[in-house]
This record gives structure tokens, sequence and C-alpha cells, in this order.
């Protein structure tokens, strides 16, 4: 409790010193060494942000004001955390919000908004309900704007598919949302960070909005239970749930509960079902949903199951989501009736023996995430529950909080499957991870098995993978198994032997095995101070048993030390260059050896942090006896010894040092004594040697070195200048490291207890500290902080190194000398290491910023960050002397030795370091980073949360705020040396050299991101060299400049910046490029950079704001911010005058914007009109263009022409845009139509008292009724049409909206007067014969052979044309559609189609008379079409019909219905013709789902008596239209019996006809009967194919319908067991194969309880069929079903009971096979223990084996064989096969009833034949099954047992 004290004590200190108290900061940031500091820096930053961002709203100035200091607030957030009073935090969030719901807003300026609020809202506990509301309807509405978009699909919005990564944060990499960016994550985020705060009534609002939406049949229902799913405030307190969850979860709960056959939405009802439980533990009564949820969620792993399974496709692609699944069976455990954890231990036993090694299939990905998924979830519930700080949030009521032996009962239920899981084909990460977890909880049930596992393992050597499983498993539980704890006091005592066993596997020939091993042992030095305690035995006697063991053991400390070098050092000797590999291949480490390099040195300076003083020393003795009396080549090895040296110099920098500096020192000064050396090109191995090792030796705490600095001094003057590269490289990295360690900040040691191991064990006893956190309020972090002398010396260093390099190279930048290549890189190398090695302590650029970039009224300073360094002003500023050096240099180069690539790598990579070098790269931060995350996952403790980390871990987080700090250069101000330097960055990018142009743009990328508004200036120097008349740009400029504007794979793009300004100029640019005759179009490499180019804008391009309004709310929020601000910022408060000037910009802005997209399209039509356009160019451009159709500006007439006229374009592609715009084009001239409110009940019944899905009297009016069609035109105008399906199936809406009567709507038959001058020029071409015919002739060309589909751009743009001119253009259409539908062309039919479903559709308001017209004329040509339908176009007419009745009113299409309900099976076109009207009648009446119930019952009518089709695919066609029909029949809670057709009536007549099958015993052979035949005969004749057809349906149906009709259904069952074959064979008939299909389908339906009794009957009663057949084929379904349905059954006792009388009643059955199948049932069903192997059953089967058979006797060779009595043969056979069924139902362990079993199995091996062959098989699968782990399995056994056994298994019976 004292950290409790501690932190609460630290929050007032805080307060009192903020005077406000922040809601939660970093940390991190108190243990900097310059924390003092921070807190005046933050309160400026926030005062600036506050300040400037009121402003900005106020100023209406979204851009770049309120962009700009949003991003700034985000980085506040990054690096202070939340630090702002909660008032600041309230109002930051509502402003935000008011931003993120703006209408017109850009997405990617949305984006950013809402990635801010999201972390704003991140910690739910800040914010109570209390202190924040959020409406949720503004949200809602930009949801569905975005996800729902009515436009985009037409090209008129366009969303960018990905955004770019988040900023690489402290956080980023923990929201992995970010990473996958697209919009919609983002949303559905931000959505759940809202929830929270919704008002208490949004629920009933919410349900209110989407209920009317609930049409099963429709696609409204996934869109409303997602919007649920979403949307549902589920963590409402306890006192308003009436409010909350309470109003609908039996209605949901019931929905999900009727629903069979896995819907789409299912998986969403299961996510919003989650989230309610784990928000409201305690709250809600799961347990009679139990059994029902489990079995659902155990189907849904879809599991093989049974021999033959055919599984439903849906199960693939909707199954649930194991994360969600598992928070709602982690929430539903506790609590009193455990009956949570009983079924979740049914459920473990019945999968895992899926989870042993030997399986592996698709589903295993599932199992095994679902395994590390459970522990994961209890640990954070229990964390919740026992040791988080209560917040508003709900707590769980004690009654249902877990309890210890929950805990126990959880661990022990899901141990077994982790333990199997171990050794899995996918690894054992998900496994380890498991371990883990469990292990917080119960170490002393899990750690034991996982010992087991290890020790045999550490010593195998044929089976790698073992060792490498159960080391990661072990590395897992370290925390746990180290820190012992009450439950596991012993843990500590194995760690010693682990580790001396862990030794071997430093192992140069096992790559991952040296790794793991590696990860072993590190992972253990840290966790335990390796100091040699075995003194304090003598001492001290009050230790207990434990600590006396491990006192005694930690002699052995020493040992390992040394021991584990000695493999080391020969890894090292294995892996030297000369032995690896041949001089000629590449000098570098291969990737491997950097791997192995890198697990090496951190886990020797591990060991060495860890050691206490006197093992240091013998080790410290040891590396450099090694490291001096060798001399390693410098590639390889000398990298991994150097290393090593390193590691022990940084542990204990004084100590160490005295032994390397002078040593190597003199070595090298020995060496160089002599001047020739320093020419020498080859130098000698001990001089590179000793270099090398002095270079890494220096690596460590810079006021350590100042002693030798005379010495080290003397080195360098020796060595910079040495001829030989490789010696003055290593020279440079000395350099380079003596700076770095002198001038940077940075942690001296990382040992686990502060201040180290080195006290007298009276006052110090390092057992006590095994595994032991860090304390974040006690961390003693030593920090290196330079001091005065270090920064002397430092700057002495540049002096006398520096300074002479950058004068030589000026000299030979002015031509005064002339230097060779080699010196100037040796030069340029010097500055580059002095540069790399100061950077921290070298001011940033000075000079004049550029202004008037973007015009701004805001301030836009940058904010300079403290990190500890205090910049000396006096001193020279080298950085701003490099930069005037490189500069001269690179354009003396340039002009005349460009070839000196060397020299211009050198010189790009200082110029990065100029710009952006602060003393850590960006890219090592990140790796950091995550390497950091890893090990913290690895290592954390999620049970007791509070950041108990190990405290190397938290020293190290706390380095990496420093970094972040030093690295946090976002929004500077663009200078004219920034300026100067880029433009030299886009010189070497477009130079001749390909690398120097890549390393060059990769440089200006980075750079370009940095900088505010730098890309505006940058872009019109680029764009000269795409310049037409610019006749002299050369390829590679050319290329260079293409590569700039494409920008890297995440950057920014600069062909696509978000801006008006710059895409008019860049677009036309790109495409004017076309014109230029000097461009090099031949080269492949430039053509495919223009192809990127575009398809990256393509890509990336989102429809850019034309307007930036801000909302009253947002101003009147940005004034609060403001208020006593802007004193302290030294800003006044704005004037009105200021005010208006705001608003009068913005006009301007909005102007401007529309102004420059007028001028885009129009320069882009300019360019297409120059005759000399290269097609490749015109294309792009026609592309651009398509991008810029908005739908809030229509097109300027002239592009709307270009694109008309382009519709008969001779290039394909062209003609595909131009169709895409046309459809775009006709949607922005639509003329908004009028509509009025009804109220829906008056019309016809009245409002039903509640909620009552389907058919009611007051919908009925909606229904189609032949008897009042609207025929006339009164009837007609009286009509109330409701076009969209959903409305008024489940309830109505609030307001019900229909489009209002014919004379208030938009004229029709318009004269061109009456048009707008667009509307003139569609008119003007569409009604051109000309343009038609050609048009039509392009349409109807074939595009892909056989790939062809019904298009929909095309059907939009007819439905547009018609909709907005009615029947102008019918006449002229009129003869071509005559034409098409009757040609057989499949192209021509597919035109024709598509245009008469645009015509059905674009007729929607058309009059009467029109209408009327419209149909004389159609119903001919769909008469004419339907009869010339082919193969390849039958699916494009049911496309056709489908497209033509969606969302329309059956009653304004009664003209198509009647049609096509004519006879569809008149035979006319054979039997293909009958199918084709059928799919197409199917199409249109599926679409209108439950509002044609009249015409369905007449389709039934018709059907019924022809359901005897002699013809396959009829047959089939029927099939799958009963399914539709019935389709509509579904049971919701609380509805009324359908209108439409039924199912059960259906079925009984069905049954009525199949009589004559019924009572027949014998086979059902196909029978084909003469014409003659017998009338009996001919019944059953008709019977069979009537029964094929039924199957056909019943296939159909499995997959598509809601719920199935089990009850009817099983009078059929019977019959098809009779049917079904045995065995798998393709030659059997249709019949047969079709009565197993439906089988295996039926038998993995869902039941309900009640459904289970019937089922059971039925089986029984087959069970007594004379067929084997039948009973059989029962055994198999049992399988399948049982398992399907596991907890339904296990929930019913006497279902139990009644499986297992089954089986065992089979299991002496007189057939053979069926006795065999009845013992794989068994063992099946014992296996997933669904039955238990009881004593009454194991004597029930010993009984059955004694029954006696006669004695043979000794026979003649001539007499009879002796005939057995069947009966008695039988019942002994029953016998062994139940033994055998046991005995095979555990393949992967011995349970102890299993050995005796053996014994009396063994005893039947001689008895007469069906018998032995079972005996031989149980045993040799017993053989093969247990082979694998024998050793263990082998102790079940007594000796006597394994000798009969061993004589058993190997035998002569054996191979007999």
């Amino acid at each position: 409790m004292d950290d409790e004290k501690e932190s609460s004590e630290w929050r007032r200190q805080r307060e009192e010193a903020l005077g406000f108290r922040p809601q939660k900061e970093i940390p991190y940031n108190q243990l900097l060494p310059y924390s003092q500091r921070l807190d005046r820096e933050s309160a400026e930053i926030l005062g600036q942000i506050k300040a400037n961002l009121g402003r900005a709203v106020q100023l209406r100035e979204l851009w770049p004001g309120v962009l700009f200091w949003t991003r700034k607030l985000s980085t506040y957030i990054r690096l202070y955390g939340r630090k702002f009073s909660k008032e600041d935090h309230v109002i930051f969030v509502k402003l935000l919000y008011e931003l993120v719901v703006m209408p017109k807003l850009e997405i990617s300026m949305m984006q950013g908004f809402t990635r801010l609020l999201i972390s704003l809202l991140k910690k739910k506990e800040l914010l109570s309900r209390e202190d924040l509301q959020l409406p949720w309807r503004p949200l809602y509405e930009t949801v569905e704007r975005i996800l729902y978009s009515k436009t985009e699909h037409l090209g008129l919005n366009w969303f960018p598919n990905s955004f770019r990564q988040g900023l690489s944060s402290s956080k980023s990499c923990v929201l992995s949302v970010l990473h996958r960016c697209s919009i919609e994550n983002v949303l559905k985020t931000l959505v759940k960070c809202c929830r929270p705060y919704f008002p208490d009534e949004a629920t009933a609002e919410m349900l209110d909005e989407w209920r009317p939406l609930m049409c099963p049949f429709d696609v409204t229902m996934q869109k409303a239970i997602s919007y649920f799913e979403m949307f549902l405030p589920t963590s409402l307190p306890p006192h308003l749930h009436h409010k909350g969850f309470r109003l609908w979860f039996d209605e949901f709960m019931g929905l999900y509960v009727t629903v069979q056959n896995l819907p789409q939405w299912e998986g969403n009802l299961v996510n919003l079902f989650a989230r309610l439980a784990t928000e409201n533990i305690g709250y809600i009564d799961w347990d009679e949903y139990i059994p029902k949820i489990f079995t659902r969620f155990l189907r849904s792993l879809n599991l093989p199951v049974g021999s033959s399974q055919v599984s439903t496709s849906k199960y693939l692609s909707n199954a649930y989501e194991i994360g969600h699944v598992v928070v709602w069976i982690i929430s539903m455990l506790g609590g009193p009736s455990k009956l949570a954890q009983k079924h979740l231990s049914g459920f473990f036993n019945s999968i895992t023996s899926f989870y042993h090694p030997s399986n592996n299939g698709r589903w295993l990905m599932k199992l095994m995430k679902l395994l590390q998924r459970l522990p994961t979830s209890v640990v954070r519930r229990l964390h919740r529950e026992r040791y988080k700080k209560t917040t508003w949030l709900n707590t769980v009521p004690d009654s249902h909080k877990l309890t210890d032996q929950d805990i126990t009962d959880f661990v022990e239920s899901i141990k077994q499957p982790v333990v199997l899981a171990m050794f899995s084909k996918i690894g054992s990460l998900e496994a380890a991870q498991a371990l883990q977890n469990l292990a917080l909880m119960r170490p002393e049930l899990v750690i034991p098995p996982v010992l087991e596992k290890t020790y045999p393992a550490l010593q195998t050597l044929t089976e790698p993978h073992q060792l490498t499983a159960t080391l990661s498993c072990v590395i897992g539980v370290a925390r746990s198994l180290v820190s012992g704890g009450r439950w596991f006091p012993e843990g500590p005592t194995h760690m010693l032997p682990l580790l001396m066993r862990a030794l071997p596997g430093v192992d140069p020939n096992d790559f991952s095995k040296c790794m793991i091993t590696f990860q072993f042992i590190a992972t253990f030095s840290t966790l335990v101070p390796l100091v040699d305690c075995s003194s304090v035995l003598q001492e001290r006697n009050d230790l207990s048993e434990v600590e006396k063991q491990l006192c005694s053991a930690t002699a052995e400390f020493e040992d390992f030390v040394l021991q584990f070098m000695d493999r080391c050092f020969a890894l090292i000797e294995i892996s030297t260059l000369e032995q690896t590999r041949e001089e000629t291949e590449t000098e570098k480490m291969t990737h491997v050896e950097s791997l192995v390099e890198l697990g090496l040195s951190s886990t020797f300076s591990t060991i060495l942090t860890q050691c206490s003083k006197e093992i240091f020393q013998v080790a410290l003795e040891k590396v450099f006896n090694f490291a001096t009396t060798n001399i390693f080549e410098t590639r390889v090895a000398g990298r991994m010894v150097a290393d090593m040296c390193r590691a022990a110099s940084k542990c204990r920098p004084a100590t160490a040092l005295k032994r390397f500096v002078p040593h190597c020192c003199n070595v090298i000064a020995q060496l160089t004594i002599n001047d020739d050396v320093l020419q020498e090109q080859e130098l000698d191995k001990e001089l590179l040697w000793n270099l090398q090792l002095l270079s890494e030796v220096t690596r460590v705490d810079g006021d350590k070195l100042l002693l030798y600095k005379d010495q080290l001094v003397n080195i360098l003057q020796r060595t910079l200048h040495l001829k030989c590269k490789q010696g003055y490289t290593l020279a440079g990295n000395l350099l380079h490291h003596l700076l770095r360690s002198t001038t940077l900040i940075y942690p001296t040691e990382y040992c686990s207890v502060p201040g180290g191991f080195d006290k007298p064990f009276t006052e110090y006893f390092p057992i006590k500290d095994w595994g032991k956190p860090g304390d974040l309020w006690k961390l003693g972090i030593q920090w290196h902080v330079p001091s005065e002398e270090e920064i002397t010396f430092a700057y002495y260093l540049l002096d006398n190194f520096l300074q002479p390099e950058l004068s030589r190279l000026k000299r030979c930048a002015d031509g005064e000398i002339e230097m060779s290549r080699d010196d100037i890189h040796q030069s340029l190398c010097i500055v580059q290491n002095c540069l790399m090695g100061s950077g921290s302590l070298l001011p940033f650029l000075g000079g004049d910023p550029i202004r008037d970039l973007a015009p701004t009224l805001i301030s836009l300073e940058e904010t300079k960050l403290c990190t500890g360094v205090n910049y000396d002003p006096t001193r020279e500023n080298y950085r701003e002397a490099i930069a005037q050096v490189m500069r001269k240099l690179l354009h003396h180069m340039l002009d005349n030795s460009e070839d000196d690539t060397k020299s211009l790598f050198v010189i790009i990579k200082i110029m990065g370091d100029l710009l952006q070098f602060r003393g850590s790269y960006k890219h090592e931060f990140d790796s950091r980073w995550k390497s950091f995350n890893l090990v913290k996952k690895s290592m954390e403790n999620r049970l007791h949360g509070k950041k108990q980390h190990i405290r190397a871990l938290l020293i190290d987080r706390v380095m990496l705020q420093h970094e972040l700090r030093t690295l946090t250069i976002e929004g500077c101000e663009y200078k004219t040396i920034h300026r100067d330097l880029m433009r030299d960055l886009l010189l070497l990018s477009t130079s001749t050299y390909s690398q120097v142009r890549s390393k060059a743009q990769h440089v200006f990328f980075t750079a370009l991101g940095t900088y505010n508004f730098c890309c505006r200036d940058l872009i019109p120097l680029l764009l000269e060299y795409l310049r037409p008349d610019n006749q002299n740009t050369s390829q590679q400029q050319l290329k260079g400049a293409l590569y700039c504007l494409l920008g890297n794979h995440n950057g920014v793009c600069l062909a696509n910046l978000h801006d008006w300004d710059c895409i008019v100029a860049t677009w036309p640019a790109i495409v004017s490029s076309g014109l230029n005759k000097a461009m090099f179009f031949e080269k492949p490499s430039i053509v495919r950079l223009f192809d990127d180019l575009s398809e990256k804008i393509h890509r990336q391009y989102e429809t850019l704001g034309l307007n930036f309004g801000l909302s009253d709310r947002s101003l009147e929020l940005s004034a609060s911010l403001c208020q006593g601000i802007d004193s302290a910022c030294g800003l006044s408060p704005l004037t009105a005058e200021e005010i208006e000037i705001g608003i009068r910009n913005q006009i301007t802005k909005n102007n401007d914007s529309l102004r420059n997209y007028e001028k885009l399209i129009s320069s882009l039509l300019d360019l297409l009109e120059q005759r000399n356009l290269p097609w490749k160019f015109e294309q792009i451009a026609i592309g651009f263009l398509s991008l810029l159709l908005r739908d809030d500006v229509p097109l300027p007439t002239r592009a709307i022409k270009f694109f008309i006229q382009n519709l008969n374009h001779d290039a394909l592609v062209v003609r595909k845009m131009a169709i895409s715009a046309v459809a775009g084009i006709m949607k922005q001239l639509k003329r908004p139509h009028k509509k009025i409110e009804i109220d829906s009940y008056a019309i016809n019944g009245s409002r039903p008292p509640k909620i009552q899905p389907g058919d009611r009297l007051d919908n009925q009016w909606l229904h189609y009724n032949s008897s009042n069609l609207p025929r006339t035109k009164d009837e007609w105008e009286a009509c109330l049409f409701v076009e969209k399906t959903h409305w008024g199936y489940y309830t109505w809406p609030r307001k019900m909206f229909i489009y209002a009567p014919l004379d208030q709507q938009p004229k029709l038959g318009r004269s061109k007067e009456e048009m707008s001058e667009a509307e003139q020029v569609v008119c003007d071409n569409f009604s051109d014969p000309q343009f038609i015919e050609k048009l039509i002739k392009f349409l109807s060309l074939e595009d892909r052979k056989g790939k062809d589909k019904f298009n929909s751009r095309r059907f939009c743009l007819f439905k547009g044309l018609f909709r907005n001119f009615d029947t102008a253009f019918l006449p002229v259409l009129k003869p071509h559609l005559e034409r098409l539908v009757s040609d057989s062309h499949e192209s021509a039919q597919r035109c024709g189609a598509e245009i008469i479903a645009g015509l059905i559709r674009g007729c929607k308001h058309w009059s009467y008379e029109k209408v009327e017209q419209l149909w004389e004329i159609l119903c001919p040509l769909l008469r004419t079409a339907l009869s010339n339908i082919t193969v390849e176009t039958y699916s494009d007419w049911g496309t056709c019909i489908a497209t033509a009745c969606e969302s329309r009113d059956p009653r304004k299409l009664h003209w198509l219905f009647e049609l096509l309900m004519d006879a569809p099976l008149s035979g006319e076109g054979g039997s293909f013709g009958d199918a084709c009207r059928l799919y197409v009648l199917q199409g249109g009446l599926a679409q209108q789902e439950w509002r044609v119930p009249e015409l369905m019952h007449r389709l039934l009518q018709y059907l019924e008596p022809k359901l005897t089709q002699v013809y396959k695919n009829v047959r089939e066609r029927i099939g799958s239209v009963l399914t539709y029909l019935f389709m509509i029949d579904i049971t919701l809670p609380n509805s009324n019996p359908t209108l439409s057709p039924r199912v059960s009536e259906f079925t009984s007549r069905m049954l009525g006809q199949l009589k004559p099958l019924m009572e027949i015993d014998e086979e059902i052979q196909n029978h084909v009967v003469e014409e003659n035949g017998i009338g009996e005969q001919d019944e059953r004749t008709q019977a069979i194919k009537l029964l094929k057809t039924v199957l056909k349906w019943l296939m159909a149906s499995a997959g598509r319908s809601f719920s199935t009709a089990i009850a009817e259904q099983l009078h059929l069952m019977p019959l098809l067991f009779k049917i079904a074959p045995v065995e798998n064979d393709e030659s059997y008939d249709e019949l047969k194969r079709d009565a197993k299909m439906c089988l295996s389908l039926m038998s993995q339906g869902l039941l309900y309880p009640q459904q289970v009794v019937m089922v059971l009957d039925v089986m029984k009663q087959t069970s007594e069929s004379s067929s084997w057949h039948a009973k059989y084929t029962v055994l198999t379904y049992l399988q399948t079903m049982v398992f399907y349905n596991l907890f339904i059954f296990l929930d019913n006792k006497q279902a139990v009971q009644d499986i297992r009388w089954l089986v065992i009643k089979l299991l002496e059955d007189e057939q053979l096979e069926t006795r065999e199948m009845a013992a794989i049932t068994l063992s099946g069903l014992l296996q997933c223990n669904f039955l238990t192997m009881d004593s009454a059953m194991q004597l029930h089967f010993e009984q059955l084996c004694k029954t006696r058979l006669p004695k043979k006797r000794k026979r003649d060779p001539g007499t009879v064989v002796d005939i057995i009595p069947a009966a008695d043969l039988v019942r002994r056979h029953a016998g062994v096969l139940g033994l055998s069924a046991c005995i095979l139902s555990s393949p992967y362990e011995v349970p102890t009833w299993m050995p005796q079993l053996l014994m009396n199995l063994s005893g039947h091996l001689n008895d007469p034949q069906p018998i032995e062959m079972t005996v031989k098989k149980t045993l040799s699968n017993f053989r093969r099954t247990h082979h694998d782990n024998w050793q263990e399995h082998k102790q079940q056994f007594t000796d006597d047992q394994l000798v009969i056994l061993a004589d058993l298994l190997v035998s002569p019976c054996y191979y007999a």
C-alpha cells in the first residue's frame, strides 16, 4: 500500500507545482536529468496551443491555422501525456468533436482531428459522464455520410484508401489501429471512444432510428446491426440500466437464439453481447443462454468432424471473431452458478485432441488464438477486480468477482491444451503467451508441467524444435518462476539447473537454437543478481529451507559465467571471416551473423551488468586475455570480440579502461612509429584489430575517458590520415565515439537493483531481490550529463580535427589546391564523423525565415524543446561552417567530377545530418522502441499492472522519452539556409547517377515533412524539368524529377498535395510534358514512371474541399479556450475588425478554391485539344478529369460535352472512363424530388401494442394484391408507393416519407428552352441517331471473351438518362432495342439487358400515361428476349430483372410480374428455357422479399404439380426457387405467422405424396418404368421423381434460409437414412448422392433444445429398422449432430442417456459394418467427453467379452468347419469393440484404466475372425498414436504388463 501513498503524495506535490491538477502526465518526464525545467516549458507550450487554436477557430482559418495547432496539441500529448486540467480537457474534446462532425470537411483533415480526439478520449477513466456528454447523432451522420456514401460509387466523392501511418510516436506503436489506417477503422475507433459519453436517452433514440431497418431478408439488416454494435452505449451505471441495455437485451437475444444459419450480422451481435457482458459483469444472468452460446461458438470454429463432411461455405466467411468471443466467455465466469466454467471445461475437453501437434488444418490458427486470448482476458478481468484504482466506470459486484477457486478451475481446464500446444506446427508463440499469463495466476499448476517437458528437451540432440519450443515457454514464465511467491516457493531453485543445462545451446551450427538460448540466458540474468551468496550460510541462521538451497546454489554463478564465455569464444572462433567464406565474396556480415552478434553482445552485457564485483573481475581478465592474445579480422569475429570488450567496459568503465586503453594505445603507437605506415594501402592486421578494439572500448561513460585524453588524441593524430581506407574508417569511428561519449546524455547503468550489488551481506541480501520489479518512484537512475570539462574536450577535438579539414575542403572548392578523390573522401569522412559525434552539441542552423508561402493570420512559430544541452553562443557553430563548405564543395564537384559518387554519397549523408541530426536517428529510435515493446510484453505482469517492470526496462523507457524529445522536430520554420540545402538536394536528386539520385531523394523526402510549407517553394522548381518548351532536360533529370513527384511509399506525394494551388500547377504540368518533342518516351522505365505517378494519384486522391466553414458551436467553444490566456502569451484578445477580416478571408478562400477548380479543368481540357498529345498522356489527363467530378459543384459544360463525345472514343479505356463520368454527371443534373410525410398506421390497421416483426394489419397495404392494382390514371395517382423494401417489416420509422404527388414534382417532357445549358448538351447528343447508333455499336462489342458480366456503370448511365429526360430518347433507342433483344450474340443481349434495366429503374417518377406507354414497348421486347436467352446471357437477364425490381414498389411493376408469372414452365425452348424463365422470375421476386405473398402462393401452386420434373437443371432451379419462396417463413421473437408460403404446410403435402416410398422396406432403386407400367408402380416412380426435387430444395435451403424447419423435415429422415449410400462412390446415381449430401448438411444444423427429443425419436425408430444401411447412416449422422450441438445435448440428461443406449445397442447389431461404425462413434463420443468411461460401461463390455464360444475341435482336413452360433459371436465381438473404442478414445495419453483394458483385450487375440482383426487393428493404432511419447506413457504400466505389451506389439501376430 505504500506505493499508493507515495503516488498520491507525488500527485499532491505536482498539483502545487503546476497550479492545477494534471489529468494524467507521463511519469517518465520526472526522471529526466533536466526535469526541473519541464514544468515551465509545458505550461508555455500549452498556453500557446490554447491561445492560437482558439484564435484560429475564431478567425475561421481551418488551414493552416487550426490544422497546425491541432498537430501541435497531439505532439504535446505525445511528449507530456494529458498534462492539462480537467476543464481544458473537456473543452479540447468538445472543440475537436465539433471539428470532426463538420459536414463539408475534407477527409484527410477529418482524419487528423479524429486521431487527436481519439487520443484525448482514450483514457476513459479521466473524464466521467458528469464531466462530459457528447451528442450521438452528428457522429452517426458523419459515419453514414462516409461509410454509406450515396455518391462514392458514381465517382463523385473520392475517399483515400489507406491513410499514411501516424507519425511513429510513443503511442502509435501501441495503437495498432492507426496502422490499418483506412478511414473506416479510424471512425469506428472514434465511435468506440465517444460511446461512454452519449446521453441517457441515446439508447431509446438509437432503437427508434435503426429498428425500422431490421428486415432480415435485406442488406439493411446488416447495416442496422452493425450500427447497433458500433453505437449502443453499454457502460451506463446500474441505476440507468432501464434506459440502457434492458430496452433491447431480450429482443436482440431472442433474435440471436432464433437464427440458425449464421447470417453475416450474427457476428456483429456477438460483438455487441461481448461488450455488454464485459461492461456489466454481475448485472446480467446469462445462465439460461449458456448452452446455446457455447454450442454456437463451438460451431463457429468450423472443426472437422466425422468422416464425410461437407461444410456450407458460410461458416468459412462469417465465423465469429475470436477476440470478442473470448471477452464474452470470460465475462460470464464467476458468480454463484459456475455454469460458464463448467461449459468451458466441457468445451476444452471436447476439443483438446485438436491441439495435439500431429493435427493441422485451417482451423488451427483460430484455436491457437483462442488459447492465447483466454488467459489474457482472465488476467485483465482480475486486474480490474482486484488491483485497478476504482474510477467512475462500473465495478463488479462482490457476488460475481472471481474467487481463487474460480481461477484454479479455469487454469485447470485450459492447462492441458496449452501444454499440448507448446509443440504445435505453427510455432509455440501463442502457448508461451498463454503460459506467461497463467503463471501469473497459478504458477504451481502451470510451471511444473512445462519444466517436465523442458528438462528432457534440453538433453535431446535429435529434436531441436522441442528445445526451441520449451525454452520460449520457459522465457514466458521466467518472472513467475524466479520470484517464487506464496503459491510456488520452490520455483527459484530451478533456475541454476536450467541455466547450466541451456549452455550447450550456444551452438554455431543451429542458428535458431543459438538465438533462443541467448534470449533465455539474458532473460534469467536480467531477473537475478549474479552474486555468490554461499558465505551467508555460515553467517546467518534465520534462513528458510528454500533460501538455504539458493545460497548454496549461487556458488555456481561464477562457473556459469566462465562456461558461457568459453562457449562464446568457441562460437567466435568458428565465425571468423576466413573460415566462413572466401575473401572474394562480400566483406560485410551476413544477416544471420549480425543477429548472432547482437544476441551475443546483449546477453554478455546483461550478464556482466548483473554480476558481483568478484565475478566481473574474473570475467574481465578472461575476455582481456582472449582479446589481446589473438588477432582477429575486423569484419565478423573482430566485431563480436570488440562487442564483448565494450560490454565489459560499459559495466564498470574505470576498471576496464585501465586494462584496455593503455594496452591498445601502446600497440598502435609502436606499430605507427615509422612514417611509411601512413602510406601503406594494406595495413598490418594487428594494427587494425587494436584500432577496432580501442574504438569500441571507448563507447563508455565520458568522464571516465578524460584520464586518457592525451593518449587518445595522440592516437587520432597518428591514424586519422592513414592511407588505408579500413584504417582511417576505424580511426574515424574512434573520433565519433569519443565525441558521442562526452557530449550525449544517457544512463550509465542498467542494474536490476538501484545502487548495484557491491554491499556487504549484512546490509544487503541479494536473494531477496530475485525477480524483483523496479520501483518507478525510487529508480535512482545514474545519468551521464556532459560536464564543463567534457564539453571543452569535445570542442578541442573539433578545433583540432574538424577545422583543418574544413579549410582544406574550402580551398579545394575555391580551386586553390588540388585534392585527389581519396583525399576528398577521407576529409569528408572526418567531417561526417565529427558531425555525427557532436550533433547534440551544435545548435541548429539559423537564418531568416521565408514568409508568405501560405497566407495566415495566426503565428505558426516552432516550439523549441529543452533537451538538457546548453548551447554556448561564444563558440563557433560548426554546423553552419560545415553547411557553407559542403555547398561550395558540392557545386565544385558537380561541375568537375560528377562521377566521384562515393564522395557525393558522404555529402548527401552530411546534408541530411545538418538538417535533422541532434544525437539520435529516427530509424534507430523506432527499432529500439519496437524492441522495448517486445521485451516489455514478454516480461510484463499484467495482473498487478502499475508499471511493475524490471528496472532496466524502466530506465530504457526514460531514455526513450529523452530521445523522443530530441527527435521531435515538427513544423519547423523554413529558413533561407534550409531552402539552399533543399535546392541542393533537389539538384542531386536529378543528377546523372541513379544511386546518387535515390540516396538524395531519400534525404529530400525526409526533410520535406519537417519544414512548414516548403513543398510550395520547391514544386515550381521541379515542374521546370517537365516544361514542354524546356529542350535541354536530360533523361536522368526527367527521371529524378518524376521520382521526386512520386514520393516514397509512406511520405508526402508532391503530385497530390491536398491543396488546390499545388494541384493546379502539377497535374497540367504532368500532362503537358507529353508535348515535349525531346522527351524520352521510348524508354520503358520513364513510361512506367508516368504510369506509377498517375496510379498513385488515383489511389491517394481524395475530393478536396471547396467550402471551409466552421460551425457556430465551435466558435463559442474557442472563445472559452482563449479566456485569460492571451495576455500570458503576449497576444491581445481579438478585435471585431480582426474577426471581420477572418470572415472575409474565408469567403475569398472559398472563391479562390472554386476558381482554381474551374481553372484546372479548363487547362486539362485545353491540353486534351492539342492534336499532338500522345495517347498515354491523353488517358492520364482524362483520368485526372474524372477525379474532379464532385457532388457539390456541377462539372463545367465544356467538360460535360467532352465526356459525352468520348463515349464514342476509339480506345476502350477512354470509353470506360467516359461511361463512369457521364453516369456521375447525370447524378449531378438530377433535379430534387419533393417528399411528404405520411402516418403509416392510419392507412390500414392500428399501431400494435409492442414491436411485432413480420406481416401485420398495418403493413398489409404494402402487399401486392392483384385485385386492387393501380390500373388507371386515377388509381395510380391515389396509390401510395413505398419504394424501399425494408420499411414496415420490423416496425415503422418515426417519420415516414414518401414522394409527393406528380403535380408537385419537377416538370416532365420539357422543351429545349426549359433546360439548362448542360442539359441541352446531353439532349443534343442523345437525340442524334448517328451518335446513338455508334454508341450502341460500341456498347455491344465484346470486352474480354467469356468474362463479361452485366455492367452496373452502364446501367447507371441509362438510368440517369431516363430519370432526367423521361421519354425524350425512347424513339431513337426503340429500334436498337428491338434489334438487340432478338440478336443471339451474348454482347448484344447484355447491352439490351443493361438498357432495359436502366429504363425500368429510370421511370420511377414518370406519369401514368408515360409508364403505360413504356410497358407497351417493353413487354414484347422482354418476351422476345426471354425466348432468345442463351447459356452465356441467362445470368445477365437475371441480373437485369433483379436490378430493375430492386427498391421499387411491386405495385408499380405489375406489368413485369404478370409477364414473368405467365407459365414459366411452358416447355418452350426446352428444359433450358424453363430453367431460365424460372431464374429470371426468381431474381425479381427475391428482390421484393416479403411484399408479394400473393405472387408467391400463385407460383407455388403452379409449381407443385410440376415437381416431378425429369430434367435435372429444371429440378435444381425449382429447388432454388422454393428456397426463396420459403425464406420469408421465419419465426422472429414475438412475430405473427407469415402470409407468404409456409414450409410446414408444404412439407406435409409432400410427405403425403412420398408415402408410397415410406412403406417399402427393400432398397429403393432409381426405377425407370416402361410406358405400360402398372398403376401402383407408377405412383412409386412419381414419388421418386418428386423426392429428387425435394432433395434439391433441402440442399439449396441448407445454407440460405435463416432457420431450418426441423420438425417437418424430420419425417423425411427415415426415408433418407434408407436411401443414403454407405461408401463414398462417385458412380452412385443422383438420388443417392443427394440424399447423402442432404443428411450431411442436416446433421450440421443447429437444434433448438425442444427439437432434441424429436430427432432422437426418429433415430431410435430407424435403429430398429431391418436395413443395416439405415442404421449405419444413423450413426454417422449422430457423430456430427452431437458435436455440432454439443452443449445443447449435454444440457439434457435424458438425451445423453438415450444416445448412450442407442450406440451400445448398435454395437450388438448383426451386421459387421454397423458394429464397427458404432465402435467408431462410441470412441468419438468418449473422446469429446460427451460420454464418460465409467465402471458400469466397462463392466458391461467385459461381461459381453466373456460370452462363451464353443471350443475348436481338432478336425480332419476334410470335415466341414464348425459353425459358431452367430448371436454369441456378435455379443463377444460387441464387447471387444467396446473395449477397443475405449482405448482408441484417448489417443494421446494413458489414463489409469487403460493398462488393464489392454490386457483384457489381448486375451482375445486368438478369437475367431472379425474379433481377431479388431484386436489387431486396435493394437496397431495404439502403437501408432502412443509411439512419440512412449517414454512418458511407459510409466503407467507395471513391469509385467510391459512384458506382455512388448510381446503383443512386435509378436508375429502384429505382422500376420
